[in-house]
């Protein structure tokens, strides 16, 4: 039986301590729900989780979450380690072993840790699909726009709504394309899943969770006292809204969608109309850079993620082309080049980029000559970030881009690199942590990053700055922007873009 809450905070959270087994059972049989985005899994595994007889099933190959967290909570390394202790752990006194995965999870994890399936065994697979695609678009689309992907993530006043039919569309297309991709690996692996359907599920609860429990064979074991997170539905009017927008722009209904691209003769609207090629937005022309970064703009996450640089390239770049037309940048963290060339657009002289990742350099290297690049106006370095700083020569850089590295370097080490180099301008584009009373805040990010970082507060930055450096901030609130999907930590203060003016 897992520990009670104590009463001093509820459960709220899947990974919480509290929801673990007290007890060490053998694993009997396990079974994966096999789900795509926004399908109603989440749903299920609470209902399954409550019988006290099917492990605590959830989404524990999701590695921005689950994954992540629990890994450090059980400080190990391994996936080899993990799955042994989610078996140890979430397992109930039964045998029984249950989680969810959606296939690129799923996928993913399997290929780093190809035993997964023989650990696991006797595995049973259970589908869960929606009939209706629109209305599950839809329900991603507005948890990608606020975060909320359970009732229980919701915490204070709901983020502003704004309909945006691309979105939807590009989410319809990842379920469709997740559901697709299980049918191939089970018609593959010569898998019959047991399918559940959405409404079905919604309609009848428990006659759904009783023929799963008789498919596990467990009608008959002693059920334990569980603890489940309390969870509500998330539809409302917003989503019937929407569905109904969607279909009578598109002419596609939830269950059958129509052959062929989405109709375009019948245009949102709300949405921009595209400029000519000399007036298009960075972003625009270069679609390719945003396309070949690890996220990608393929998909509703990759969307999302596209939209948020486009922001930021607004408040970093665009709001500064006065200091970096005509100056030799440094563009420290330089990935896959989209920063230097975003710099040597806005009419940087010369851009020098340093990144330790072999494959990212290269890529940056091959994009710029297909792009056919004056090869004098720029160089990529791959190196650490730290062994660069000290090879460069004071004087050589008029600015100096940091975005994302300041979090993981040593502070006062950076300032003195800085100090020495002698920038004009260095634009500083960094998490900060609120309040005065802690200089800095540890964390460890989500993947694909590693390691720990620590953000630090205003308060730090500004000390570290007053030697050689005023300080000012690009404000955010002024860009203009109306929908913040992407950048919430923007408009929330916990990322901020300074700007340092060196001091006479």
């Amino acid at each position: 039986m897992p520990e009670r809450a104590s009463g001093k905070k509820p459960i709220r959270f899947v990974t919480d301590r509290r929801l673990d087994f007290n007890h060490a059972t053998p694993l009997k049989r396990s079974y994966f729900i096999a789900s795509s985005y926004r399908s109603g899994s989440q749903y299920l595994c609470w209902q399954l989780w409550k019988t006290g007889a099917l492990g605590a099933p959830c989404e524990y190959l999701n590695p921005t979450y689950e994954l992540r967290i629990l890994k450090q909570r059980f400080g190990v390394v391994s996936d080899s380690e993990y799955i042994g202790e989610l078996l140890a752990r979430r397992t109930s006194r039964n045998g029984v072993f249950g989680m969810k995965a959606h296939f690129n999870h799923f996928d993913a994890f399997v290929k780093d840790y190809p035993a997964l399936l023989e650990v696991l065994a006797p595995v049973s697979y259970i589908f869960i699909s929606r009939a209706d695609k629109v209305a599950q678009a839809v329900s991603m689309a507005k948890a990608l726009q606020t975060g909320w992907w359970t009732s229980r993530m919701e915490k204070g006043p709901p983020p502003p709504l704004r309909y945006d039919r691309e979105m939807i569309a590009k989410c319809l297309d990842e379920v469709e394309g997740q559901d697709s991709n299980w049918h191939r690996w089970f018609e593959a692996h010569k898998v019959a899943p047991f399918p559940v359907v959405y409404d079905e599920l919604t309609a009848d609860t428990e006659r759904v969770v009783g023929r799963i429990v008789r498919l596990l064979g467990v009608e008959n074991d002693v059920p334990e006292a569980v603890d489940v997170p309390p969870a509500k539905k998330q539809g409302d009017e917003t989503n019937e809204e929407w569905i109904e927008r969607f279909e009578r722009e598109t002419g596609l209904s939830g269950e059958h969608r129509a052959a062929g691209a989405m109709p375009q003769d019948d245009a949102d609207p709300g949405a921009a109309a595209q400029p000519a090629a000399a007036g298009r937005h960075f972003c625009d022309r270069y679609a390719h850079l945003v396309k070949a970064r690890p996220e990608g703009a393929g998909s509703a996450n990759g969307l999302i993620a596209a939209t948020r640089l486009r922001h930021r390239y607004d408040a970093i770049v665009a709001a500064n082309r006065d200091l970096l037309h005509g100056a030799r940048v440094l563009d420290i963290m330089s990935s896959q080049g989209f920063w230097s060339m975003a710099a040597l657009d806005a009419g940087a002289a010369r851009v020098t980029g340093v990144e330790p990742s072999r494959s990212d350099v290269e890529v940056a290297r091959n994009s710029f000559v297909e792009s056919a690049v004056n090869p004098e106006s720029y160089q990529f370095v791959r190196s650490g970030i730290v062994a660069a700083l000290e090879t460069f020569e004071p004087g050589v850089f008029d600015v100096i881009l940091c975005k994302g590295f300041f979090e993981r370097s040593p502070f006062v080490e950076f300032f003195r690199h800085l100090s020495r180099l002698r920038p004009k301008h260095v634009i500083l584009d960094t998490s900060v942590v609120s309040g005065a009373r802690r200089m800095a805040r540890f964390a460890i990010p989500k993947p694909p990053d590693s390691g720990i970082v620590a953000i630090p507060n205003h308060q730090l930055i500004a000390f570290l700055s007053e030697f050689d450096f005023s300080w000012r901030l690009v404000d955010w609130h002024a860009l203009g922007l109306v929908d913040w999907t992407g950048v919430h930590d923007y408009q929330n203060n916990r990322r901020r873009t300074y700007v340092l003016d060196r001091r006479a």
